[in-house]
């Protein structure tokens, strides 16, 4: 009887090898014939899931956000408006190896998306998801009136978004400096301006 392959779980497990070369060593070291090794199928099984490397890569980036978001969805469960957003902020931060990773795999496929349209599109598509959980929490505490009614919540949300993109990005050059105790703190100062409309 032949054995039944899960194809979902398969491309997940080379999605998750392709994520952890690229943090290790950035686009030269994911190879398919590295993956193949690690991961204990031959190229062509790799090549089967994966058109060309640039669907490898947005693979592994869908892998880390699912990561993110099940990260997310653990830390802000059953809190709303500030208390969550807070919660959103520190788990998208870099403080520690893992979220790191999760950035440095994000770093390569934005700076190939800002040069072939399919993957930019796809990148923007993920972006304004994103803007779209900050906004759901912004409104809910301008509604309760934790923050300073006089700007959209989605304007509010991506100005947010966008700064703790920066931070994060900047942290990942220097991580002793941009520490979790700075990180915090930039968090912080974040949701103060936030609090008062930026």
């Amino acid at each position: 009887m032949p054995k039944i392959v899960d194809h979902a779980a398969r491309r997940c497990e080379i999605s998750a090898i392709a994520a952890t070369l690229i943090a290790e060593g950035g686009m030269d070291a994911t190879t398919i014939r590295e993956i193949a090794r690690r991961s204990g199928y031959s190229k062509g099984v790799i090549e089967h899931y994966f058109d060309d490397k640039k669907e490898l890569i947005s693979a592994a980036l869908d892998w880390i956000n699912q990561c993110y978001e099940r990260r997310v969805a653990q830390s802000t469960a059953g809190l709303s408006g500030l208390p969550a957003l807070r919660k959103r902020i520190e788990a998208t931060l870099p403080m520690n190896r893992a979220i790191r990773n999760e950035w440095k795999v994000r770093l390569v496929f934005w700076s190939m998306a800002a040069v072939h349209a399919k993957l930019r599109a796809r990148q923007a598509e993920r972006f304004e998801l994103a803007v779209e959980f900050y906004a759901s929490d912004i409104i809910v505490a301008i509604e309760q009136g934790d923050i300073v009614a006089g700007g959209e919540a989605e304007h509010l949300a991506r100005r947010l978004f966008t700064s703790t993109i920066g931070i994060s990005t900047a942290a990942l050059y220097n991580p002793a400096q941009f520490g979790k105790t700075f990180l915090l703190g930039e968090s912080e100062h974040l949701m103060q301006r936030l609090i008062r409309g930026f």
